[in-house]
């Protein structure tokens, strides 16, 4: 398995907010390995140096988050041959779309409250805890390395992640520092929404807030208030979402590593 070269969020030609989640640590001084879980925007438009980071990092499997909906009006994933994508929606509506697509002409506020819905929403989802499951599954059995997305790579795919992470005992303030590092991408994900608006419906570039583009500790913090009030802890949601003391077991052997 190799190492990624850098963390760089842009490495990845086609795609953007792309990052290795290796290096977060732990309470007890052990790491997330680097080059085995990996996260990203949608994968639609990878190029052919795209394709070759892909490869060159050895990523065996993609867990795309996007529903149906999403995945006929964008696209499916151009990885590879190598790499297997699986499908697996959070929410798989009829019409569903990403949340930072959900109220693009709303007022902020109204964006604001629209971005807490939908982390309040992950801690019931089945389709999140299905998602995680398989993510946690093939981390744990040593079937990665592992990329994980949804449109922007923020929301969805930031929930995963941290779940995954928190799962495996990493600190709390290093699974927030990787879930803000999304904000560095807020650039590429506008020009990628105004170009998409435009070409839609012909109209000038619009304005979009980062209330809707990037992420914040409040919506970080919201989901986990959530996963208290309906599970009553952290360790009643791994319940729910069907993760035992033998998956933990496998997931931190295969994540983790001595510092």
């Amino acid at each position: 398995m190799r190492e990624a070269s850098t963390n760089d969020q842009f490495q990845l030609s086609g795609a953007w907010n792309f990052r290795d989640v290796g290096g977060a640590r732990t309470a007890d001084g052990l790491e997330v390995r680097r080059g085995l879980l990996y996260r990203s925007s949608e994968l639609t438009r990878l190029d052919a140096r795209g394709h070759e980071e892909l490869t060159r990092l050895d990523v065996k499997q993609v867990f795309d988050l996007r529903g149906e909906t999403e995945i006929e009006r964008s696209g499916t994933d151009r990885v590879p041959d190598s790499v297997r994508v699986h499908n697996v929606p959070y929410d798989n509506h009829k019409g569903e779309r990403a949340p930072h697509e959900s109220r693009i002409t709303a007022s902020e506020d109204a964006q604001l409250d629209y971005m807490m819905r939908a982390y309040t929403s992950y801690a019931s989802l089945e389709g999140a805890r299905i998602a995680i499951r398989r993510v946690v599954t093939a981390l744990g059995t040593g079937e990665g390395p592992v990329l994980v997305h949804c449109a922007a790579g923020k929301d969805r795919a930031g929930w995963t992640i941290a779940t995954v992470l928190r799962a495996a005992g990493v600190e709390d303030a290093h699974i927030l520092a990787d879930y803000l590092r999304s904000n560095a991408a807020v650039d590429s994900l506008r020009a990628h929404m105004q170009a998409r608006v435009a070409a839609r419906e012909g109209s000038a570039p619009i304005e979009l807030s980062d209330a809707l583009l990037g992420v914040t500790e409040r919506y970080y913090r919201h989901g986990l208030e959530a996963v208290e009030q309906v599970h009553g802890s952290f360790d009643g949601y791994l319940d729910a979402i069907g993760i035992d003391g033998d998956d933990l077991l496998r997931l931190r052997s295969t994540l983790l590593v001595g510092a």
